[in-house]
C-alpha cells in the first residue's frame, strides 16, 4: 500500500479511491488485481510443496532471530530484543517439532540452526544478566539446594527425589 493511502481503523479498507492508490512508478501494479492475477497468483501458489514453504518460514523465523539476537553486533547492535528473539526462536522450535521428519533434507540444517541460535540466546541473555527459563524477563537466580534447581512439580529428576 502506498504511503498516501490509509486505512479505515473500523473496517480495514483504504479512505482513498482506488485511482489514487495507483503507483505512477509501478504501474505493472495495479491497486486492486483482477481476476486473472488473482488465478496466475494462486497457481503459483499450488506448485509450492507445503515443506517448502514451511522450510522457507522456518527461515525467515531465523533471519529475524539474527536481527533481534543483535549479529553480528556492527550490523544488528541496535535492534538487539532478547524478549523479541527468544518468541523468534520458541516459534521455530515449534514449527520443526510440528513438522518433525516432513521437511526433508533441509530439516537438520533447519535443527542445527535453532540448536545455535537458542545457544546463541543463552549466551547473550547470560551476559546481560538478564534470563533462567524459569524467570526469562528478570535477573538470573542462583540454583536452590545442592546446586540444582527445583525442577516443575510431577517431574522426575534424578537425585531430586
Amino acid at each position: 500500500m502506498s504511503e498516501r493511502a490509509h486505512s479505515n481503523p473500523q473496517d480495514g479498507r483504504s479512505t482513498e479511491s482506488p485511482e489514487s492508490l495507483e503507483d505512477p512508478e509501478y504501474p505493472e501494479y495495479p491497486a486492486e488485481p483482477d481476476d486473472e492475477l488473482l488465478a496466475q497468483m494462486r497457481q503459483q501458489l499450488a506448485t509450492v510443496s507445503a515443506a517448502d514453504f514451511v522450510a522457507e518460514l522456518a527461515a525467515h523465523l531465523l533471519n529475524m532471530a539474527t536481527v533481534r539476537l543483535g549479529l553480528p553486533a556492527e550490523l544488528n547492535a541496535e535492534f538487539k530484543d532478547l524478549g523479541q528473539a527468544r518468541l523468534l526462536i520458541d516459534a521455530l522450535a515449534g514449527l520443526l517439532d510440528g513438522s518433525a521428519g516432513r521437511l526433508g533434507p533441509v530439516e537438520p540444517q533447519l535443527r542445527e540452526g535453532l540448536a545455535q541460535f537458542r545457544l546463541a540466546w543463552v549466551e547473550l541473555a547470560g551476559a546481560a544478566g538478564t534470563a533462567t527459563r524459569a524467570n526469562p524477563t528478570g535477573p538470573a537466580e542462583p540454583p536452590g539446594d545442592g546446586g540444582l534447581a527445583t525442577p516443575p512439580p510431577g517431574l522426575w529428576v534424578p537425585g531430586m527425589d
